[in-house]
């Protein structure tokens, strides 16, 4: 009894920490280790780069790895099976560009500081 109460308590907490609206972000119960991104500030992988794990979907670029990402991303590069989608507003609205796995993109184009929501899938969207 005393182990559910404790796994009740801990998804309780969990649900509430999902509340946090600055930074929601969703991981699975697992790990796909070839779905990945490496997010680079500038044009041509150039200035402050993160790497962010999937499958996983972030609704605000704010936070992200502990750093501002929103309006930030220049260029991409996706991981052997990672299809990243990116939007230009929070909350996955007005889809810019769908980017296949094991692709290098230096220059997003009319995205280039535009992002401000990600998803990253481990399959075709």
């Amino acid at each position: 009894m005393k182990t559910l109460q404790a796994a009740t308590f801990a998804l309780i907490g969990l649900m509430l920490t999902g509340c946090d609206h600055t930074s929601v972000s969703t991981y699975p119960t697992y790990y796909n280790p070839g779905c990945y991104v490496d997010l680079y500030e500038g044009k041509n992988f150039g200035g402050r780069v993160t790497q962010v794990r999937g499958p996983a979907t972030f609704s605000s670029l704010k936070s992200l790895n502990g750093a501002e990402w929103d309006n930030e991303i220049g260029s991409v590069k996706t991981g052997p099976l990672c299809w990243l989608v990116i939007y230009k507003d929070a909350g996955f609205k007005d889809a810019g560009k769908v980017i296949p796995p094991a692709t290098m993109v230096g220059n997003l184009g009319d995205m280039d500081d535009e992002t401000e929501s990600i998803k990253l899938l481990d399959h075709a969207p």
